[in-house]
């Protein structure tokens, strides 16, 4: 089971989003991170639930190989820092993730973008 919170507060407003996929349909997560990278990679332009999708996917893979919170932090970051997504990034002033992967402990992560 994954199910990941994320809260993030823009100048204005907070939002949260849940993300959820069941053990049976978690193939489902591969295939839409497979097509938000698609996306980028022809320069489409970048929205809020494509960034989410890339943080689940990554989320996911990290908390799963135990990866500290401080290194999934830094390796989200490495990996946004070649994409499109420079303005959805400056519209975030911080996010909160609460990551709850299979029956590992749950993560809490916080950024500052």
């Amino acid at each position: 089971m994954i199910q990941i919170r994320f809260y993030i507060r823009t100048d204005h407003t907070t939002k949260v989003k849940t993300i959820q996929f069941s053990k049976n349909h978690e193939k489902d997560l591969d295939t839409l991170y497979g097509r938000v990278r698609e996306s980028i990679a022809r320069k489409e332009k970048s929205n809020l639930e494509q960034f989410l999708m890339i943080c689940c996917f990554y989320l996911v893979k990290e908390i799963r190989q135990n990866t500290i919170t401080h290194t999934i932090k830094d390796k989200l970051v490495a990996e946004f820092s070649g994409y499109h997504a420079n303005q959805i990034l400056q519209s975030i002033k911080n996010m909160s993730i609460e990551a709850k992967i299979d029956n590992i402990p749950k993560k809490i992560l916080h950024f500052t973008p």
